[in-house]
């Protein structure tokens, strides 16, 4: 499932149909216009081999454990096919509700972030289980940043052809959000990724007036505990992401950037036809 936003930074995530709302999909964004987040033109055009990589081996714990668990209620094994497809099957649910789990406890997290920052911290002694977190969070934020007028869940349009939402931003800061266990992986060095430097410099960009400093949080729900890393190559960055944004472009056959002077796309007509039309051509 993409996420697409409007002209003006509205998300677009979903559509009506016959029965009821549904994912929206590339076929509604060319109709609309709209255009697609950073995450979905990146995951679209861009492997995670160490994302796959977990998911494998995550699957194939899940895998083995049905298989013992199989086993010992019936005192036996068989290779049946049909037997090894049906604990398949049953090894891929529980895999798909264990990520499930790990989304909702991050979208959890970034929601109790979000009113924390939305309500100037009113609410930090309301927020149960995620008190300490947002405390630590408030903490690594003033040591690192300063006192920032900080801006929560902002979304963007940029002309480029590309939206997003941002977690927290300042005049001078960028701030993602990353929900991690650190109880195996303490090391804040193994935890990040050009996916996550590429995401801010587009968030960045998409802003306007870029030249923000780039910083990821690193937070341990359970734990409360918090780590930083700055991303030091932000042209770098921007430029991984340009060059994703043009060739999911190619890939999707679809083309959203507009030219701020002349509008956005109209008559069904792309961007680029339309402005075409009205004379722009550079």
């Amino acid at each position: 499932m993409g996420h697409w936003y409007d002209h003006e930074g509205n998300a677009r995530h979903e559509v009506k149909s016959k029965n009821g709302m549904r994912s929206t999909n590339l076929r509604d964004a060319r109709k609309n216009g709209w255009i697609p987040s950073v995450s979905t033109v990146w995951s679209d055009v861009v492997s995670k081999p160490m994302l796959t990589r977990w998911k494998e081996n995550n699957l194939m714990k899940f895998m083995h454990h049905r298989a013992v668990e199989w086993a010992e209620d019936n005192q036996t094994f068989t290779n049946d096919p049909a037997l090894i497809d049906s604990l398949a099957k049953d090894a891929r649910e529980s895999f798909s509700l264990h990520q499930k789990e790990l989304t909702d406890r991050g979208i959890n997290a970034h929601q109790s972030l979000s009113i924390y920052f939305n309500s100037l911290g009113s609410d930090v002694i309301d927020l149960g289980d995620h008190a300490l977190m947002i405390r630590n969070v408030v903490a690594k934020l003033d040591q690192l940043c300063g006192k920032q007028e900080w801006e929560s869940e902002k979304s963007f349009a940029h002309s480029h052809g590309y939206g997003g939402q941002v977690d927290l931003c300042s005049d001078e800061f960028v701030i993602d959000f990353k929900t991690k266990d650190m109880s195996k992986v303490k090391d804040v060095k193994k935890m990040v990724y050009d996916d996550h430097g590429v995401q801010l410099a587009a968030y960045d960009t998409g802003l306007g007036d870029s030249g923000r400093r780039l910083i990821n949080l690193y937070i341990d729900v359970q734990s409360g505990a918090v780590l930083e890393w700055e991303h030091e190559d932000p042209e770098r960055y921007w430029d991984m992401f340009k060059h994703a944004l043009e060739l999911w472009k190619l890939i999707k056959k679809y083309d959203p950037k507009w030219y701020p002077e002349m509008g956005p796309k109209a008559d069904g007509l792309s961007s680029i036809q339309n402005n075409y039309r009205k004379g722009y051509t550079a």
